[in-house]
């Protein structure tokens, strides 16, 4: 912890710009991601309680993320160039903001499969609204200030992560009402769409009325699309069955549920927050991939050894060394494309979360016929494969130099 707050220190000159309407712009944007973070890493964390309320197989649970995810890429699209360029990306955000807030409260009120799956569908659609507005924001942002801010808007999303399951954890140590809790957390992110609508990016900076006509991504788009969409897949491993895997396969505590997505988020954190000057002494290739396959490497040999204070500790390691891949891939892909950057951002968050589709469907598929730890090594073979595949790309697609 003494880490993050050192290294959010030595950031405060990129947050706390000469410009203040684009300081608060920046810091509302970053206050989206860590608000819906923090609520998805609690019911991340909740997971093995829900099992209990609804009694489901985690095949069953996979499809949610199917549901969530389909929902996303459709909503996604219709946004970008229907939504978003009417009411523009801070009234968006809002509504993402007021959409998600309440469904995981729902979801264990009602307690019944079939709202999961329906509320499921809602959520991915609230995401399918708040991914282009956030990642439009922040590359108008990184256009008007000529700062790398990707790394630090990635570290509010860990942060959340990061905060949400320790609540969430210490929630669950006082066997907390799980209903009363996100009643209450859901509430706080409701009354906090005031502070997007007065301090977010004003309409004469956004893209008003600058709605693009449907294209297919180009090669490159579509190469560096790929693999965050697998990235996302492999996010949701950790993210959506940790919880899991630690009480069912380590047999820990469910207090316990929550620590690895604990350790993985503060090294993510802290990787986010050193990203900026990682970057201007490293190649984006090594503080990206090269990293990553150093990372998984450590993590697959942890799990060999089966010893969960030696798996937390490598979860914090590999999530401190793959923690800027999606922002070093949108970063690249916008300096190497010539489109323009709504289309770019469309292309790219509608093709990389069809991962969640597929990852978190494929992984219930698997734990139910192989068990979880399994899903753990694919974890970080996948990791290998597709940091090599990411240096291969990017040799293919090396930034001009001017």
């Amino acid at each position: 912890m003494i880490l993050i707050v050192y290294l959010i220190l030595i950031n405060v000159k990129l947050i706390f710009m000469t410009n203040s309407t684009f300081q608060k712009s920046f810091l509302i944007t970053c206050s989206q991601g860590f608000l819906f973070m923090f609520l998805v890493s609690m019911w991340f964390v909740y997971t093995p309680v829900l099992f209990d309320y609804i009694n489901i197989t985690k095949t069953q649970y996979g499809l949610t993320g199917v549901i969530f995810g389909v929902a996303n890429i459709f909503t996604n699209q219709i946004a970008t160039r229907f939504l978003i360029p009417k009411i523009g990306t801070t009234n968006a955000l809002a509504l993402s903001r007021g959409m998600f807030a309440l469904i995981p409260f729902l979801i264990f009120f009602f307690s019944n499969l079939q709202l999961l799956f329906l509320f499921s569908l809602f959520w991915g659609m609230a995401i399918g609204i708040q991914s282009p507005s956030m990642f439009t924001q922040i590359a108008i942002l990184e256009e008007k200030t000529n700062k790398i801010l990707n790394p630090i808007f990635k570290a509010s999303i860990g942060l959340g992560t990061l905060l949400g399951a320790v609540f969430s954890s210490w929630c669950l140590a006082f066997n907390f009402n799980p209903t009363i809790v996100f009643l209450g957390v859901g509430t706080l992110i409701i009354f906090s769409i005031l502070a997007v609508i007065i301090f977010g990016l004003p309409r004469n900076f956004d893209y008003i009325n600058e709605s693009p006509n449907f294209t297919l991504p180009s090669r490159k788009v579509f190469l560096f699309a790929v693999n965050l969409m697998i990235w996302y897949a492999i996010i949701g491993i950790i993210l959506n069955w940790s919880s899991v895997w630690l009480v069912e396969d380590l047999l820990t505590s469910i207090y316990l549920a929550g620590f690895i997505v604990i350790f993985f988020q503060f090294g993510e954190i802290s990787g986010n927050l050193a990203g900026g000057k990682l970057l201007k002494k490293y190649s984006d290739k090594v503080v990206g991939p090269y990293f990553s396959i150093i990372g998984a490497t450590i993590l697959f040999l942890s799990i060999v050894n089966m010893n969960i204070y030696l798996i937390f500790f490598s979860v914090m390691v590999f999530g401190f060394l793959t923690s800027n891949i999606i922002p070093i891939v949108y970063r690249r892909v916008v300096k190497v494309s010539d489109e323009p950057v709504p289309v770019i951002i469309s292309h790219i968050s509608s093709i990389s979360f069809a991962g969640i589709i597929f990852g978190p469907a494929l992984t219930g598929f698997s734990a139910d016929l192989f068990g979880l730890t399994f899903n753990m090594y694919a974890l970080c073979i996948s990791v290998l494969i597709l940091s090599i595949n990411l240096i291969i790309i990017m040799n293919l697609y090396a930034i001009k130099k001017s």
